[in-house]
């Protein structure tokens, strides 16, 4: 019994400062920067200051911060200025999740999230406790009293009962370093090392350059300009690749009776536990790298998951071939069976798909042609755009199950969603002058994912079809004409 209250190890107040840190890295990065460049360089003693003021606060936080398991609640008391006091019964706890970050591991410690069905992970997060105490405080939490009032060692045994794996899939090796090579998130590095390039004048000045002109005869301001921009493309695929690597190794995915296990993580190892009462859509990612391929991400929308980030969703599967979702499905979703696609955007819409990516960049094509010297080149662009609009007339279409929907559509990367008919929170029409000319409408389906709800949406749908949706939602008879596939075959 853990009847005593506790306080966390005291590296629990230098997680704080690290937390804190990283969850401004990117604005401290861009700040300091920005204010050594122009404060002389009296910014860093207020960075220092404010990291100061940060590790006082984390240490008092550590001083006040206690739980206990008392009866059927976790107690936790907290708070420097604001002291509080929350309460977690064991009937509303969902999922109790072990993480060890590197600066944990060093020390034998991990850190344990509890999660209910509406409080915040926040404030129920235990940054810094031994491995034995987190396993001591989950199996705590997790015994339930037996309703005919027996001892606890029959609850004990009910519960390992439940703990025990029905199926296993890990990520290769192999897998692994192929998503490394195909994640797509290097341009969102690279655009924000740009942004920080832009800052580098103290570093990059007009003596440095003549002293690369020097040094390297035959550059220059074309080709330094074109080097720079190969550098940060460069720098941000190797950091991209790296960040894949250490966020997915030895990536295992687990399956119980009631919930599935996900455990991954070089440096530092996650441990999330997904139950199946939450699990409201299975969502399949294929970006424009990895779907040439024949790859993509599988994630799966839960309610409630980490509630401090709206629409967050958990990575079932980090890499996975599109061929082998079905099988992957019936193994560990097996009620996510995926229906046939019935339903397309009439042919009439082709035009409007292929139009639609050029309404934005069409008013800037001028103003950069005059502007710039090539600005004739961004002529480029209308085409490229127009693929992307005819990729996403050939992309989107929707499937009826008997209670099951699945939906396709693309921005730019394709998205498939699988979503149960019970565990859509709305589902929702628009239609705009120019759609009502050709009786065509979008359709939006939102599921709970994380805080919010998580929207998928397929444009330029007949009325007449999302009509038979929105029946087919409210439980109505729908006629056997409108069940017809009326359009013709488009690419799966």
């Amino acid at each position: 019994m853990m009847s005593e209250f506790k306080r966390q190890h005291p590296i629990a107040a230098v997680t704080r400062v690290i937390e804190s840190i990283k969850q401004n890295f990117i604005t401290i990065v861009i700040l300091l920067f920005i204010g050594t460049s122009n404060t002389e360089g009296y910014f860093i003693y207020f960075l220092l200051g404010g990291i100061a003021i940060t590790l006082v606060s984390g240490v008092l936080s550590w001083v006040v911060f206690r739980y206990r398991v008392h009866e059927d609640e976790l107690q936790i008391k907290k708070g420097v200025l604001v002291k509080s006091n929350m309460y977690l019964s064991k009937d509303r706890i969902q999922v109790i999740d072990i993480t060890e970050g590197l600066l944990q591991r060093m020390f034998g410690l991990v850190k344990v999230e509890v999660k209910t069905a509406g409080g915040g992970t926040e404030t129920a997060t235990i940054s810094a406790i031994s491995r034995g105490d987190a396993e001591a405080l989950r199996s705590e939490l997790r015994k339930k009293r037996s309703a005919n009032g027996e001892g606890e060692e029959e609850a004990e045994e009910v519960y390992e009962e439940e703990e025990e794996v029905q199926g296993r899939w890990q990520l290769s090796t192999k897998d692994l370093v192929f998503a490394a090579f195909t994640s797509g998130n290097f341009g969102l590095i690279a655009s924000i090392l740009g942004a920080v390039s832009g800052q580098m004048d103290e570093f990059i000045n007009e003596e440095t350059i003549e002293y690369v002109y020097e040094a390297l005869p035959g550059y220059s301001d074309v080709t330094l300009i074109v080097g720079i921009v190969i550098a940060i493309i460069v720098i941000s695929w190797a950091l991209s690749f790296l960040g894949v690597i250490f966020k997915y190794s030895d990536f295992q995915l687990e399956k119980t009776s009631k919930e599935l296990i996900i455990t991954s993580g070089l440096v530092e190892r996650k441990h999330i536990t997904v139950p199946f009462d939450r699990i409201q859509a299975v969502r399949f990612v294929e970006g424009v790298i990895r779907q040439p391929f024949g790859y993509g991400m599988l994630y799966v929308e839960s309610a409630g998951f980490d509630q401090t980030q709206k629409g967050r969703s958990i990575v079932l599967v980090p890499f996975i071939a599109s061929s082998n979702i079905s099988n992957f499905l019936a193994e560990f979703l097996e009620e996510y069976k995926e229906p046939e696609y019935q339903i397309r955007p009439p042919g009439n819409t082709l035009w409007r798909y292929i139009r639609r990516p050029n309404y934005f960049v069409l008013p800037l094509i001028p103003i950069a042609w005059y502007l710039m010297e090539y600005g004739w080149l961004s002529l480029l662009i209308i085409p490229l755009l127009g693929y992307l609009g005819w990729m996403r007339y050939q992309d989107a279409a929707l499937g009826l199950g008997d209670k099951i929907l699945r939906m396709r559509y693309r921005v730019v990367s394709r998205t498939t969603a699988i979503v149960k008919k019970n565990r859509i929170q709305n589902a929702e029409t628009s239609q705009n002058p120019f759609q009502e000319n050709k009786d065509i409408q979008n359709l939006t389906v939102t599921a709970a994912s994380g805080a919010g709800g998580m929207g998928f949406e397929t444009a330029d749908l007949s009325s007449r079809d999302t009509l038979k949706v929105l029946k087919w939602l409210m439980n109505e008879p729908i006629e056997e004409e409108e069940t017809e596939v009326s359009y013709p075959a488009q690419t799966e």
